[in-house]
């Protein structure tokens, strides 16, 4: 097959959409399948173009045996504003096609969304090549920024609405990771026939690689000593809502619970604020660290106690469940989720964590106090790594994947064939 994959975000970026659709080309390519991904000039989380690469109309590299064509998309200061991020979006949108157009005629264009402005190039490159269309639905946009306040006024509101009803409606198939977010969309009038859920998948083996040495140097270097390291790693933005876990660390603090350390790795939107904010509390028991490449974090996530999870509260996340967890699940240790619905419902099933409310600085303050004993931590981290494996693990997951791929193609090109014929 050859396959034409649409996503804003690629290695060397950490997002997880960058992990997710990395690690599934690298798998078809290995297969020997021709595969092209376009996607823009890697800038996240920092907004900074990476060093080795430069801003232009259009650039080709190949990484792991996958054709990388990367082109211009317009980079704001601030991802806390919306505006500037929604001309980061339209920006890609328009010279994704032209890359897409570049990269030859495909058998299936796959978009991963958000954002969802790429369905619009995924639907036009589509159609040029009379190609099936495939959007892989991650997030319910544009729910976020309006429930947010965000995205504010009647015409607005009504375009951005309108634009997930077109792409919706423009796919020939609509993959969601869980079975409430496609619940919700198919409520909204979009036909069931058309959606498929395909779980999310996590790489196993790779938290099997940090040894407890490697682990052991992490918590020399950075100072956690003997103290329980509650850790949260990835991207920290509005969305986490992780002054909630800064607000309990204050609270553990007040109380004498000095044996407690919150560690942040990663970067955002959000991080500088809540750094400050930590700061200006005198949180000594609060720390961040840069973000780091993937290949170092399973020593991270070996090297803490407990390993912690979080979104804001909101009726369109009930369906959501953060990559994160599965890595959590995978590195086999006790997972602390504030989550509701799905993914809240995951770890109350395969019993790798304590759930406790979202925005709850008192709840998550006990949650943390709840998991200092060892062995029970042992226990959550086990069942955890058990139910990864049998649930999640990439090895099985990507090869349904391809099936299913190729299943859509050859049922494309017999319609074809007989539409030709009649």
């Amino acid at each position: 097959m050859k396959l034409l994959l649409l996503t804003q975000y690629y290695p060397p970026e950490p997002a997880s959409a960058s992990q997710k659709v990395s690690e599934m080309a690298g798998y078809l390519a290995g297969r020997g399948n021709d595969v092209t991904v376009v996607t823009g000039f890697p800038n996240y989380p920092d907004g900074a173009v990476y060093d080795g690469y430069r801003r232009r109309l259009y650039r080709e590299e190949t990484r792991e045996g996958v054709r990388v064509a990367r082109t211009f998309l317009f980079i704001p200061r601030s991802r806390r504003d919306f505006w500037p991020r929604m001309k980061n979006h339209l920006s890609f949108m328009l010279t994704s096609m032209y890359g897409g157009v570049r990269s030859g005629r495909p058998d299936l264009v796959y978009v991963y969304s958000p954002p969802l402005f790429l369905g619009v190039s995924g639907y036009v490159l589509s159609r040029l090549f009379r190609a099936p269309l495939v959007v892989d639905v991650h997030d319910l946009w544009p729910q976020e920024p309006i429930h947010l306040g965000v995205l504010k006024g009647r015409t607005a509101i009504r375009l951005a609405l309108g634009l997930e009803r077109f792409v919706y409606s423009a796919a020939d198939y609509l993959y969601f990771y869980s079975n409430r977010m496609r619940g919700d969309v198919v409520e909204t009038g979009v036909p069931e026939g058309k959606t498929e859920v395909h779980p999310l998948w996590v790489d196993t083996c790779f938290f099997e690689s940090a040894s407890a040495h490697e682990a052991e140097e992490v918590r020399r270097e950075y100072g956690f000593g003997d103290r329980l390291v509650v850790m949260y790693t990835g991207n920290i933005s509005l969305a986490q809502g992780l002054d909630t876990a800064v607000e309990s660390a204050r609270l553990l603090k007040e109380r004498g619970e000095h044996d407690v350390l919150l560690v942040f790795v990663g970067g955002g939107a959000d991080r500088d604020r809540l750094a400050a904010l930590a700061g200006d509390g005198g949180l000594d028991n609060v720390r961040f660290i840069p973000p780091k490449p993937a290949t170092a974090m399973a020593a991270f996530t070996s090297a803490a106690d407990v390993l912690l999870t979080h979104l804001n509260k909101a009726p369109f996340r009930q369906g959501t469940i953060p990559t994160k967890l599965l890595n959590y699940m995978s590195a086999g240790r006790p997972v602390l989720a504030g989550l509701e619905g799905e993914a809240a419902d995951l770890v109350r099933q395969t019993g790798c964590g304590l759930v406790v409310a979202p925005q709850d600085p008192e709840a998550m303050a006990q949650g943390i106090m709840g998991l200092r004993d060892s062995d029970l931590r042992r226990r959550l981290g086990e069942a955890g790594r058990a139910a990864a494996v049998e649930r999640f693990e990439r090895r099985r997951l990507l090869p349904e994947m391809e099936d299913r791929f190729q299943e859509i193609v050859s049922g494309w090109r017999g319609r074809a064939a007989r539409a030709k014929a009649a």
